[in-house]
């Protein structure tokens, strides 16, 4: 059977939430991992106390070392490993032995789908840890953040720019994502960069709430939606080191996209890749590519009533989202199709350039256009 080159992504359980925090040490557990029938190691072994995220795993010797905070003492010690059975006994039971030698036995599986299946498994607990730590890794609310949106739209004859200076205020921020969440705590004012207000709707309208609706982090849609993962394909894509730090690429897709996975009413092609900090499990990096019949002018996630004649066709768009310093940092879409047709091609951005947690400035609505 061929084991997979990245089962070193297994070693979730060594992040222990805020919540979980070891009390004083009581004992020390060290030993190793084998193959009942082998006698060889097994590397990577997830090894943790039910019921909590504390834990470790083998390294590639199939070594290991546990500390065992007193507040833990009654819990089950678990050993799982990809091809292998669950092994689970009292903790205690191995505080009697300066070292442990713990076997665990093969699991029998179809022969051609073991590596996509325990891949997959794998990477789902990845993104659920994602998930889970987003009230840890990101900004808790109130708070505002600054920033400059673009968009231009191109077509045969015209070319519209808009550039505004924008206010967020979230009183919530990432404490507790949700889509429900944020649309009711998260609002907005826009001014153009020049003083004047543009009363006209054609050229003072935004798309800046689609362009909120990308921070996957803040809502906890689509692949961060633990609800949602197992309904994706996904792959390990690489483990780069950014920046002196180690990430996982993800890559993602629905062969049937959905509303809820890519948040287009009427998509037909959906992917993406999301980067993840091994270190914290914090989102740095979303990617995603979408392809749709059609989109309500008011927005893709609407649908398009019959009596309305005057929608986007042939919708082509993709976009990105990266974060640092518990915030986003910029968000992306570039988009092109066909309107009352003629061809027109759209790029936007909102680039995040300041934080405020004091001396905010409050806002009770969104404000959709310049001139609002």
């Amino acid at each position: 059977m061929k084991i997979l080159s990245t089962l070193s992504i297994l070693f979730f359980f060594s992040i222990i939430s805020v919540a979980q925090q070891p009390g004083k040490i009581v004992n020390t557990v060290k030993g190793k991992v084998i193959n009942s029938s082998t006698n060889e190691p097994v590397s990577y072994t997830n090894i943790g106390l039910e019921g909590t995220y504390y834990g470790t795993a083998s390294d590639g010797d199939g070594n290991f070392e546990l500390k065992i905070p007193h507040e833990l003492l009654t819990k089950n010690i678990f050993f799982s490993a990809v091809g292998f059975k669950n092994k689970k006994f009292p903790v205690k039971s191995l505080f009697n032995k300066e070292f442990n030698v713990i076997k665990i036995e093969n699991q029998s599986y179809g022969i051609d789908n073991i590596d996509i299946a325990a891949q997959n498994r794998v990477l789902i607990r990845i993104l659920r840890m994602a998930s889970e730590n987003i009230p840890h890794n990101f900004i808790r609310g109130p708070y505002n953040l600054y920033g400059d949106y673009r968009n231009e739209k191109t077509s045969r004859d015209t070319i519209i720019n808009q550039n505004i200076e924008v206010i967020i205020y979230d009183d919530k921020g990432y404490v507790n994502p949700s889509k429900e969440d944020a649309f009711r705590s998260l609002k907005y004012s826009l001014k153009k960069e020049k003083s004047e207000k543009d009363i006209r709707f054609s050229t003072g309208a935004t798309n800046l709430d689609e362009i909120l609706e990308l921070d996957w982090a803040r809502s906890a849609t689509s692949v961060l939606n633990p609800a949602l993962t197992g309904g994706f394909q996904l792959k390990l894509e690489s483990e780069p080191n950014i920046d002196g730090k180690n990430f996982w690429v993800i890559s993602f897709k629905q062969k049937q996209p959905t509303l809820v996975g890519s948040g287009d009413f009427y998509a037909t092609s959906f992917e993406g890749k999301i980067t993840i900090d091994k270190e914290d499990y914090s989102v740095f990096k979303i990617e995603g590519k979408v392809e749709s019949q059609k989109n309500n002018r008011q927005g893709k996630v609407l649908a398009i009533g019959k009596s309305n004649t005057h929608y986007f066709t042939n919708v082509n768009y993709d976009f990105s989202i990266r974060y640092s310093n518990l915030k986003p940092d910029i968000i992306e879409l570039n988009k092109s199709y066909l309107f009352d047709g003629e061809e027109i091609q759209e790029h936007s951005s909102l680039k995040i350039t300041r934080v405020k947690t004091t001396d905010l400035t409050l806002l009770n609505s969104r404000q959709y256009y310049t001139g609002g």
